[in-house]
């Protein structure tokens, strides 16, 4: 679509992550989840319905930013820390909570407004691009509120309210200075890997996304080495490999796990054995565990 659009207006047509002059351009939601510019004096009333049929018109309104989101935004996406601007007081706080939706959310503001019900204290959304973003949770350095935000309850609300399906990220709390650059860029490649590597996971955390960080570090040589030791043992159950993967991250807990998997304990403790006679490694200690937790995502990572 691009190319088409782009033999018929030519270099009056623009491509970016996010619009950013409104008086020069009509923009319009793309099929890449970009946005697609367009000069406003070479577009007539037919040529915007004609666009309108096939492509989300983009408003301002939708991207105006306070001067507090210019200055996140600025520092997060264009590392330009601004002292004599810096909105907060020394002892203020932040968390960064990134999203990511599936498809182009456009309901912006909506949203913003529907969040600030689950936060006790203030947000600021600051958005990359038309599907991904942060949201900055901000509060004094002592504070320790009684409950964390209910995520679950995010993620259900921007479904059943907004008809969109998002995934978070859940940020460590931090300073507000210089060096939260470092700590956004940190967290927002945790998230990167581990959201494609946990493609149905909604909620993530630093926590779950180490095990993907250290294999994905492997030297391909020993991935190698690896898979044609364990790769004919294990890939040929599937479902025990599951099995086991769920049993470890539920704290090698046999109730809860056969409870999640809907089979009785014994069928799961069969299972068990079953994984510890095949590999010759004991899940039912930590370093065990550990181990087999690693090796299956290293064979899940490469399948």
């Amino acid at each position: 679509m691009y190319n088409r659009l782009k033999e018929i207006y030519g270099d009056s047509l623009v491509r970016r992550s996010m619009p950013d002059d409104f008086q020069k351009y009509e923009w319009f939601y793309g099929p890449t989840n970009d946005y697609i510019g367009i000069e406003k004096s070479e577009l007539g009333e037919k040529d915007m319905l004609l666009l309108a049929a096939f492509m989300e018109r983009a408003s301002q309104v939708q991207f105006d930013m306070s001067s507090t989101e210019n200055w996140w935004h600025s520092l997060l996406y264009a590392n330009e820390y601004s002292a004599p601007d810096h909105p907060y007081p020394p002892q203020m706080h932040c968390r960064f909570i990134h999203f990511h939706f599936v498809d182009a959310f456009q309901h912006k503001e909506d949203w913003k407004e529907a969040l600030t019900a689950f936060f006790e204290t203030p947000i600021e959304l600051i958005w990359e691009n038309a599907t991904s973003g942060v949201l900055v949770e901000v509060f004094p350095k002592n504070h320790k509120p009684e409950e964390s935000p209910p995520y679950s309850d995010i993620i259900d609300t921007t479904a059943s309210d907004f008809y969109s399906n998002v995934k978070l990220f859940i940020g460590s709390s931090r300073s507000i200075d210089e060096n939260a650059k470092f700590a956004f860029d940190w967290e927002k490649k945790c998230f990167d890997l581990s959201r494609l590597s946990q493609k149905k996971m909604a909620i993530h955390t630093f926590e779950q996304a180490i095990p993907y960080l250290v294999t994905g570090q492997l030297e391909p040589e020993l991935v190698t080495q690896f898979k044609q030791q364990f790769g004919p043992v294990l890939e040929e159950d599937q479902e025990l490999l599951q099995s086991i993967k769920v049993f470890i991250e539920n704290n090698l807990n046999v109730s809860l796990t056969a409870k999640k998997l809907f089979m009785h304990r014994n069928s799961l403790q069969y299972r068990i054995d079953k994984f510890s006679e095949r590999t010759g490694i004991d899940i039912k200690n930590f370093q065990g565990a550990l181990a087999a937790y690693l090796a299956l995502i290293i064979l899940e990572t490469e399948k």
